[in-house]
């Protein structure tokens, strides 16, 4: 498998056979550490040990389906019996060992976001925005990197790989360069806030006593609508790909003039059928008209989120198929029927990609399957 390389603040040792490495002597050199952890890596897996003063405290594994907790008397039992594989050393902060050991005692609140599908910016603003406490764990390049965030303000950076002292001033610049420059593979995962008492062997996650009996409720209704938003940022990035890619397939044979005329109605039938969902989001903020009947996202989904909570989603949905359904019928009538096929074959390869990056996701997938019934009925020629 290919094996994770996480963030430390000085390395110890690194790539030792185990063949050959003296583990006791590690282990006792860990004693003046104040937090570091060891990584063995095997030819099918990756476990990770976390010490706090030289003493196990916890220990994870990483493996092709995923990544386990795991107790630091199986890890060390393996590691003092197997021969094959490399074992490395590395010193870390109290804060860092917290936030990767997280990963492992927890689900995510939202995982396998793809970097390529979501805008990054978009995604800091609603942690602003909700003033979320916890962090996001930034997969590229089998290197793990993180950032914290506090009451909705982005923290501490830690990363994989070498950066210097004037990056390091910058995690968030940092952080989102990464994201742009990030092959198809990268991927964020988002986590709530773990504490220190979740630092021992054996130590069971307890929940908050509310103050009240209706407080978990809201809780969980919040934590859900954080979820529901994460899930917008996902949505809006397929549509707007869907969008960029129609209008690609029209510049091969129409003016762009003739292209935000065409979108343009598109907008209007849509927000014909669709008034509530679909009021103002023809505009910008400064309320300006914007051209191609193009769609102000962040107005969409305030338009969304005020329909009751039930509806949300149905809207949503109803919504932004017909207004796709009114661009490709638009496009069947004006292209010629090679150009028109070329182009609708590009959206079913897009859906296709998005549905195997969002397998799982029940919410995205069911977005993603009714496209794809939008496509076979435009080809079929019905509604």
């Amino acid at each position: 498998m290919n094996h994770l390389q996480l963030p430390s603040m000085r390395t110890v040792v690194e790539s030792i056979s185990l063949a050959t490495a003296k583990v006791d002597k590690i282990l006792a050199e860990s004693q003046s550490r104040v937090a570091s952890y060891l990584s063995i890596q095997y030819p099918d897996s990756q476990d990770v040990i976390f010490l706090l003063g030289g003493k196990g405290v916890k220990a994870g594994r990483f493996h092709e389906d995923g990544r386990e907790i795991m107790t630091v008397s199986e890890v060390l039992k393996k590691l003092r019996t197997e021969k094959q594989g490399t074992i490395s050393f590395y010193e870390i902060s109290k804060l860092l060992m917290i936030v990767i050991m997280g990963t492992f005692i927890f689900e995510p609140t939202h995982g396998g976001l793809k970097t390529k599908l979501i805008n990054f910016n978009s995604l800091l603003n609603l942690f602003a925005g909700k003033r979320f406490t916890g962090y996001l764990e930034l997969k590229i390049n089998y290197g793990l990197n993180y950032l914290t965030f506090f009451d909705g303000q982005p923290r501490e950076g830690y990363f994989a790989y070498p950066v210097t002292p004037e990056q390091m001033g910058f995690p968030v610049k940092l952080m989102t360069e990464m994201v742009e420059n990030s092959d198809e593979r990268g991927e964020i995962n988002v986590y709530e806030s773990v504490g220190e008492q979740e630092l021992h062997e054996g130590a069971v996650p307890q929940p908050k006593q509310p103050a009240a009996p209706a407080e978990p409720a809201m809780e969980d209704e919040e934590k859900d609508q954080f979820t529901a938003e994460i899930l917008d940022l996902c949505l809006v990035a397929i549509y707007e790909e869907l969008f960029r890619l129609m209008a690609s397939t029209l510049a091969r044979h129409l003016a762009s003039a003739e292209i935000d005329v065409m979108f343009t109605q598109c907008f209007e039938q849509a927000r014909y059928q669709h008034p509530s969902l679909f009021k103002h989001v023809d505009k910008r903020d400064d309320d300006s008209l914007l051209s191609g009947g193009m769609v102000n996202f962040d107005r969409l989904l305030k338009a969304k989120n005020a329909f009751p909570l039930k509806q949300r989603d149905s809207e949503f949905q109803k919504g932004m198929n017909d207004l796709v359904w009114f661009r490709l019928l638009a496009m069947k009538k004006k292209l010629p029927a090679q150009i028109f096929d070329q182009g609708r074959i590009e959206l079913e390869e897009k859906i296709a990609s998005s549905r195997k990056n969002y397998q799982g996701n029940f919410t995205i997938i069911k977005f993603l399957y009714e496209l794809s019934r939008l496509l076979e009925k435009i080809q079929s020629g019905a509604k």
